[in-house]
């Protein structure tokens, strides 16, 4: 515009039969419109002789400083004038159809744009202004058309293509809602295209409004992939994979054999504990979740001087299959499952001096959650579990019924209240045949601190041979654990938690009785 305005000044210097004080008005109002007082051009112009030589320029020139000022309606009877004076101006079309559009006079600023266009001025922002303009007067072909033009054009900036992949998107929305099939041609052409939109800049905020739009959408017709078919929302994350270690002092490790009975090693020890476990969420039809996971496990202490307490190092390798059938129960999301877990175990074998194989088992579990109280999930389960152990002794066979019932109270405080039934067959052993029951009750309060978690929780467990020498002999054992945590949030995947739980086990033998103490630290890293 400044070498524009430098011009038109010159022009008007060598052209005869114009006197000094109209060179001087002009170079005055070029001046003002070059320093935005545009209010002094009009002023200024206003007052000029107006001449065959002057017009075009005068009236391009009020009409310019009104579109500046935003006063619309008053610019376009100027620009209509500057046209009719044959102005040689390359923007004036592109200016009067942004009057025009402003001015809410549509079809006029289409033509104009469409004019600005043809004469090569800004031609990708007149195409975006036509199918724009189009979009308004719902003629979706001619929008789509035009859009079309902009994205496959290579002078159009990103900006301005992620605008129009985004109002493409839009304009097919409104072709499908009239046709019969609204959601598969919003599923098969509205969502891709918005997808599309936002890969041109993910990191925009239009792409922000783009995905908000989306899942608008996805709502509307019953599409998002996060909403399943009783209703029930499921993360977008569908890969997990999380990394954890665990140190924890424990002053009275516990010797365990796969039996729910278990010795004190009377030894004190650190424990390092290695947790890593991944797995993805397969969605079939949103009614079917299958979920394939495997962790792993490592275990080491720092006690070497015990023979008792390095048999408990260990590692474990523990592939799952996890599936669900999501459907309605009381009127509300309810998921039906069946989960098997194999565990394979290897432990520190003092007679080898290294880790070996100790024992495998499978895990069957059936069950169903469901929401009949309103302040939290029931779930039931069944469980089997078959064991094989390196020694025939330790085989054994459990069968579980367990129920649990959360409770969410109204400032956003959970409790979790268990009760599970374990009957455990050692066959080729049966004075260590048990039946269990497990009582358990945990609370747990978010944002106790910032970003802080506090979870208690406290349980017994009544433990009792089936066999009468045995029963006898050791009575009913009751195993007492009481334990606090608290976990802080550092970031949006990384956890730190600290927490101590205390053990106290009761028996009529008292070779069996102990106590132990354990803290524990932990970080959690969730890829």
């Amino acid at each position: 515009m400044k070498n524009y305005c430098a011009l038109v000044l010159t022009g008007f210097i060598f052209t005869a039969n114009i006197s000094a004080n109209e060179t001087n008005v002009i170079k005055k109002s070029l001046e003002a419109f070059q320093t935005g007082s545009y209010t002094k051009v009009i002023e200024g112009l206003s007052s000029l002789r107006e001449t065959s030589q002057n017009r075009a320029t005068k009236f391009y020139l009020i009409a310019l400083s009104h579109n500046k000022l935003q006063n619309y309606d008053q610019s376009i009877p100027f620009f209509i004038k500057a046209i009719k004076s044959k102005s040689t101006a390359k923007d004036i079309y592109y200016e009067y159809g942004q009057a025009l559009y402003a001015n809410n006079e549509l079809n006029k600023a289409r033509i104009a744009f469409n004019k600005s266009n043809s004469l090569g001025y800004k031609k990708d922002s007149s195409i975006y202004y036509i199918a724009h303009i189009s979009q308004i007067l719902e003629e979706n072909k001619i929008a789509k058309k035009f859009y079309t033009q902009i994205i496959k054009s290579e002078t159009a900036d990103s900006g301005l293509k992620q605008v129009a992949r985004f109002q493409t998107g839009e304009v097919l929305l409104s072709m499908a809602r009239e046709n019969d099939e609204t959601e598969r041609l919003v599923k098969q052409f509205v969502l891709p295209q918005l997808d599309k939109a936002v890969e041109v800049d993910d990191s925009s905020s239009l792409a922000r409004e783009i995905k908000s739009r989306k899942k608008e959408i996805e709502r509307e017709f019953g599409l998002d992939p996060n909403i399943l078919y009783n209703g029930k929302r499921i993360s977008s994350k569908r890969w997990n994979l999380s990394f954890t270690q665990d140190v924890s002092f424990d002053n009275n490790i516990s010797l365990t054999n796969d039996l729910p009975s278990s010795a004190a090693s009377r030894e004190e020890s650190f424990v390092l504990k290695s947790k890593m476990r991944t797995g993805y969420d397969f969605i079939a039809k949103k009614r079917f979740i299958i979920n394939p996971e495997i962790g792993i496990t490592l275990k080491n202490h720092t006690n070497r001087d015990s023979d008792a307490v390095k048999s408990e190092d260990s590692y474990d390798i523990s592939p799952t299959i996890n599936t669900s059938l999501e459907h309605k129960a009381f009127n509300n999301p309810a998921s039906l499952f069946f989960n098997i877990d194999y565990n394979y175990n290897s432990k520190y074998r003092t007679e080898l001096s290294r880790k070996a194989f100790y024992n495998r088992s499978t895990t069957y579990t059936f069950g169903e959650k469901f929401k009949f109280f309103s302040k939290g999930d029931t779930s039931i389960k069944f469980k089997y579990k078959d064991l094989v152990s390196y020694t025939e002794t330790l085989h054994n066979k459990t069968t579980s019924f367990s129920i649990d019932q959360l409770y969410l109270t109204q400032n956003s405080s959970i409790f979790m209240f268990l009760i599970s039934y374990d009957s455990l067959d050692t066959y080729n052993n049966t004075s260590s045949s048990t039946n269990s029951t497990l009582l358990r009750v945990d609370y747990i309060k978010p944002n106790i601190f910032p970003k802080v978690t506090l979870h208690i929780g406290t349980s017994i467990n009544f433990v009792s041979y089936t066999d009468a020498n045995e029963s006898l002999e050791r009575g009913t054992e009751k195993t007492f654990t009481p334990s606090i945590k608290l976990t802080k949030k550092v970031t949006g995947n990384f956890k730190y938690s600290f927490g101590y739980s205390y053990t106290k086990n009761s028996s009529i033998k008292s070779d069996y009785d102990y106590s132990k103490h354990v803290t524990t630290s932990s970080i959690k890293y969730s890829f």
